[in-house]
């Protein structure tokens, strides 16, 4: 007798043995092995470079006119038969084209195989991810060039998961370069090789305190690069569609919570506003395990308790204190928002006529405060001496002079000391001063607080946070936050931008390279065309031209807004149609 469910003697008599399931068409396009593969060599080689197919490109053409006209060219070498074409087993946008006469019938793909998905599909869902658009973009484009019907929602979501393994692990050899590259500008400057000076911002899906998505970063400051991010999120696509069988079937949603929870892309717990303090404080208590460096000075905006969270983890204990300092560009800022609102809330300052305290006075009373911290980055007195020189200046008249804090001698800015270094001081006459007395005394406890040793001292270096804010601008590039989208784009735009940022477009190439997508020649020259286009605008805005001609303009607009704020009155507040 044979035992209990063997080969020769089934369980049950009559029971059909269960066929196992080896996929389907379908499930071909969910395969992630390749790109797994690829993405484990890269971690352990670090190489970034890529093979190009000088024969390799793609091309839009009408399959009917096309293929009906070369069936009546030619016929069959074996049969002499005429030559039948049309398409078969589609999947997104890669199909077969079948050949067939009377002897033979063939079948040719529309595009080349990653294993046995269509490179197509994974090469869309890429390109269309760079321009910050979903799958229903890639559809209305199909649908309006008739191409087929587009990318279904499985196969979407399988190209996504190839995108984030290949595109995450780039991104990982892009950090450890950037790393690397920070720690020897770091010695270079004079200081503890794996001590390093870091700016850190976050950014956020949804203005306000909302959002349910955040991304922090932290930046070097001698290399300019990205040395570390995180992406928070308070939201799971899964997790949301869930809850609502979790009162039908309890037993089953802990069953299927069970194996979700270690995917789960909820990693964040509070308001939003929380998630930049809870990012940074990760980046810090991690920096010396993953990468064997300490954040020893955080240079921040002063707008969250990010700097408070950092101290209140000490997260290098008796070994290192992380130091604040402050951003120039946000401490300039606060000149314009604090002058801003006291010509809201005071009406004696704020009214129309002249002498007041208008916009553009505003704009040029910030750009000097700005100017006095730049000028002087090795000085407290310096800076001091120059925020109040701005300030009495701008006061002056004849019959009060207030030139004692301007920088003396012919090539000052001042033209009264230009005047008394020429020996001219008889005939020099002030303008009018563009403010009254009264203004004057009103906005001085702000200059009082905003030149403060304290504050100026957290701005020696004159360091700055641009950086984290031009990468904040390219993640949303490609996750928009006008468009919904789940925590895996999010991290996927994420590890776009940081590539990008730190290396160019080139390593974009990388990305696709580890998917199985080939390169092309025209993809190859269409990266180095956007680095060449890159640079020169970086070039274009930090030239002596474009620094000038920024304020100037700005200066313009607010001068122009004044004038139709003037002419025009109040035209949008609450209660103004009553």
């Amino acid at each position: 007798m044979d035992r209990k469910g063997s080969k020769k003697q089934p369980t049950r008599a009559g029971r059909q043995k269960k066929r196992h399931f080896r996929g389907n068409r379908f499930t071909v396009e969910k395969d992630v092995e390749f790109t797994s593969t690829l993405s484990k060599k890269l971690k352990t080689s670090e190489n970034t470079d890529f093979s190009v197919s000088r024969e390799f490109s793609y091309c839009i053409l009408n399959f009917f006119s096309v293929f009906t006209t070369i069936a009546t060219l030619v016929v069959c070498k074996q049969c002499k038969s005429d030559i039948q074409f049309n398409q078969t087993s589609s999947r997104g946008l890669g199909f077969k084209i079948r050949v067939k006469c009377n002897c033979n019938e063939i079948l040719i793909n529309s595009s080349p195989f990653i294993n046995k998905a269509f490179e197509i599909n994974r090469r869309i869902v890429f390109v269309f991810r760079l321009l910050g658009v979903a799958r229903e973009g890639i559809n209305l484009f199909c649908g309006y060039m008739d191409i087929y019907q587009g990318i279904s929602t499985n196969i979407y979501y399988s190209c996504l998961d190839n995108i984030y393994i290949a595109a995450s692990s780039v991104y990982k050899v892009i950090l450890k370069s950037a790393m690397a590259d920070e720690k020897i500008k770091n010695k270079e400057a004079g200081n503890i090789e794996n001590h390093l000076t870091v700016s850190g911002d976050g950014t956020w899906k949804k203005r306000g305190y909302s959002s349910l998505f955040g991304v922090s970063t932290l930046i070097g400051k001698y290399s300019k690069k990205v040395l570390d991010s995180v992406v928070k999120s308070s939201f799971c696509q899964e997790c949301n569609l869930w809850n609502n069988k979790k009162n039908e079937n309890i037993d089953e949603y802990n069953e299927w919570y069970d194996i979700h929870e270690e995917n789960c892309a909820i990693n964040h717990n509070g308001s939003a506003g929380k998630m930049e303090i809870d990012a940074i404080t990760e980046m810090f208590l991690r920096s010396k395990n993953e990468h064997g460096v300490l954040y020893v000075k955080y240079i921040g905006d002063g707008d969250s308790k990010t700097f408070k969270g950092i101290l209140d983890v000490n997260p290098y204990g008796d070994e290192a204190t992380v130091l604040k300092k402050e951003c120039v560009d946000h401490v300039e800022r606060r000149m314009g928002r604090r002058l801003r609102y006291i010509k809201k809330s005071n009406k004696v300052i704020g009214s129309k006529g002249a002498k007041k305290l208008a916009d553009k006075m505003i704009g040029e009373l910030t750009k000097y405060y700005g100017l006095a911290i730049r000028k002087h980055p090795d000085s407290v007195e310096d800076m001091k001496k120059e925020i109040w020189a701005t300030y009495y200046h701008k006061s002056s008249t004849d019959e009060s002079l207030q030139h004692q804090n301007c920088p003396e001698g012919e090539n000052s800015w001042c033209k009264w000391r230009k005047a008394e270094a020429a020996g001219t001081i008889a005939s020099f006459q002030h303008s009018d001063s563009p403010l009254n007395s009264n203004v004057w005394e009103i906005i001085k406890p702000i200059y009082e607080n905003l030149s403060s040793d304290e504050l100026l001292e957290r701005c020696l270096d004159a360091e700055t946070q641009i950086n984290n804010e031009s990468l904040n601008a390219l993640i949303w590039n490609f996750a928009p936050k006008h468009l919904h989208c789940v925590a895996k784009t999010i991290e996927i735009a994420t590890f776009l931008a940081v590539i990008i940022f730190n290396e160019g477009f080139l390593p974009i190439l990388k990305v696709m390279d580890v998917m199985g997508v080939t390169i092309g020649q025209q993809a190859e020259m269409h990266a180095h065309s956007r680095n060449e286009a890159r640079i020169r605008r970086s070039e274009e805005c930090s030239s002596d031209f474009g620094k000038d001609q920024r304020p100037q303009l700005r200066d313009e607009r607010a001068a122009l807004h004044d004038m139709y704020e003037e002419e025009e009155g109040a035209l949008y507040g609450p209660g103004i149609a009553d």
